[in-house]
């Protein structure tokens, strides 16, 4: 879960991405579906990080699905698609 107060940029998951091909087959990228407050970015090697892209309202919408699509830049392209589940907590408004 992450805070209705969370400032945008702040991160909500780290996760890894590995595919055992090499060179061009084995680089992968990532993407998310939707339009939702959150960014997917790669951080270093195979990490990819998820962070708040707007501001978040508890009030408005409790949680979010997010789902993320893996591709390799092999040929033919292949991908992979997970879900993650981003509850946002009540903080005190007033």
């Amino acid at each position: 879960s992450v805070g209705e107060d969370a400032a945008p940029g702040s991160v909500v998951a780290l996760f890894s991405v590995r595919d055992r091909d090499s060179g061009d087959n084995g680089r992968t990228e990532c993407a998310m579906d939707g339009d939702l407050p959150f960014s997917v970015s790669a951080t270093f090697g195979k990490y990819y990080e998820v962070r708040t892209s707007a501001a978040l309202d508890r009030e408005r919408r409790a949680e979010y699905n997010v789902s993320i699509t893996a591709r390799d830049w092999g040929s033919p392209r292949r991908s992979s698609r997970q879900s993650l589940l981003v509850r946002i907590s009540d903080v005190n408004d007033n």
